[in-house]
């Protein structure tokens, strides 16, 4: 189990850390755009699109790092005073919603990416650029927070039975 924690965390802290770069170029293009369309009054038509599609890659190829990193919202009211064993165990009931939801939206979003590769779809704008790369990102980025969850599900199996684990933990 270890091996696989050790790879599965490095593999996300390293897409996580390279796809974070990806706020530079989106920075850069809505500065860009804001120039363009209020100082110069010339808007660009690719701008919106770009960023939209930066952006898509950045939120779908982070939600493995982000889970690694303990960085999605969560609501502690009810944990914030709870043993390490204790919420080991709840982390290892309530994953089974999250391994259900993963699987769902793995499917669902391969699925949708299909049908619009097969009809090449594009984005509903005026420069168009291709949509289906995309929609592909939705079933691989729902793998890596999947492949995090089976790590984190690990993580948890450690504390409960008290033995040593990889990672920063």
């Amino acid at each position: 189990m270890q091996w696989y924690i050790r790879i599965v965390d490095k593999m996300n802290e390293w897409i996580g850390k390279i796809f974070c770069w990806l706020m530079l170029p989106l920075m850069c293009i809505t500065v860009f755009e804001v120039f363009m369309r209020y100082v110069i009054k010339r808007p660009t038509i690719w701008a919106w699109d770009l960023n939209i599609q930066i952006f898509a890659a950045i939120i779908f190829l982070g939600g493995g790092y982000a889970l690694l990193e303990k960085s999605h919202v969560m609501v502690d009211v009810f944990t914030i005073n709870m043993g390490a064993r204790k919420l080991a165990i709840l982390n290892l009931i309530t994953s089974s919603f999250f391994f259900f939801g993963m699987g769902v939206i793995m499917i669902g979003g391969w699925e949708m990416f299909k049908m619009s590769w097969k009809v090449k779809e594009a984005m509903p704008t005026i420069w168009a650029p291709p949509y289906y790369w995309m929609k592909l990102l939705v079933p691989i980025g729902a793998l890596l927070l999947l492949l995090q969850g089976i790590s984190e599900f690990m993580k948890n199996l450690y504390i409960l039975f008290g033995k040593k684990q990889v990672g920063g933990e």
